[in-house]
């Protein structure tokens, strides 16, 4: 016997109102392009009776329509395209950062990221994991003409490959590295690789902010773990406004906003927390009895917690 036995969209419409929900009929088109775990499942929580949870089945608050929770469902997808945009900008300077603080030490060696000695002696075994797994992969695959593989077709690699002498600069390199496995090059380097990079955020900070700020490595690497985990939360279209990284309450969307203050541009910033906060604004006005809520979930404490 199936646990989960498949239901038609009209008996999954009937479960809803089976439970409280108010459902028009033009939730078919959404349950029909979205389907109904991703909708409902996701994010049914702020709907359900506390007062009946001691029941086996969900039951909604009295007045909850399908709409609701379809408004929330939408806001969450705009919530991550807005995110991916800002951490997509972080990205490429961490890459910019990476390739420049490195080669800059490194500016006669071939390939010097291949090279174990170039890396701190401390995280030398997850070093060589990134250089055998990641790095030479790509090259590998890259390097061979007959490849269509994941990492193959990337002719600006496939140029340096065939036309250079497989001299592949980093900051070529770069554009075929996922934000993750920047990150993991970035956490891998000496302590004064590290520090160069740091410091290079500290002054493209400065560049257009009148009051400076130190970003140390620490930041850095506490700021770009959370990302990672957000970047991929959005890439692959799961929950984000609720979620919270290695399961801390602090580790949240809001504080993930914050976190892009040290690594945009002021201006890019500005419009950026701008339009969270207009989707913020939206959405608790869609759907008031959900609006703290949701302010919560996300971890939003004090509006005036930015820095630009």
């Amino acid at each position: 016997m199936l646990h989960k036995p498949y239901k038609s969209l009209d008996e999954q419409i009937a479960i809803l109102r089976s439970r409280g929900m108010i459902v028009h009929d033009s939730a078919v088109h959404a349950l029909r392009r979205e389907g109904y775990y991703s909708i409902v499942n996701g994010y049914k929580n702020l709907f359900l009776d506390a007062n009946l949870k001691h029941t086996n089945e969900d039951h909604y608050l009295p007045g909850t329509t399908f709409d609701d929770l379809f408004a929330l469902f939408s806001f969450d997808r705009q919530l991550r395209g807005l995110l991916f945009e800002g951490i997509t900008q972080a990205e490429a300077s961490l890459k910019a950062a990476c390739a420049h603080e490195f080669t800059k030490l490194h500016p006669d060696e071939v390939n010097p990221y291949l090279i174990p000695d170039n890396y701190s002696q401390s995280r030398r075994s997850s070093a060589m994991t990134l250089i055998n797994k990641v790095f030479t992969k790509i090259l590998e695959l890259d390097g061979n003409p007959h490849n269509k593989g994941e990492y193959g077709g990337k002719t600006y690699i496939r140029h340096c490959m065939e036309d250079l002498d497989g001299q592949v600069p980093f900051w070529v390199l770069a554009n075929d590295l996922s934000l993750g496995q920047t990150v993991w090059f970035f956490q891998t380097q000496t302590k004064e690789v590290r520090l160069a990079i740091a410091e290079s955020f500290t002054a493209l900070y400065a560049d257009t902010h009148a009051k400076p700020r130190v970003i140390t490595i620490k930041q850095l690497d506490r700021i770009f773990n959370r990302l990672v985990f957000f970047r991929n939360l959005c890439a692959h279209d799961e929950r984000c406004y609720c979620a919270h990284y290695d399961n801390r309450l602090n580790e949240s969307v809001f504080q993930t906003v914050c976190d892009l203050a040290y690594l945009m541009d002021k201006e890019s910033y500005g419009t950026f927390f701008q339009k969270f906060f207009s989707l913020i604004d939206g959405i608790t006005e869609t759907i008031p009895r959900q609006a703290q809520s949701i302010i919560t979930a996300i971890g939003i404490h004090d509006r005036s917690q930015h820095l630009i």
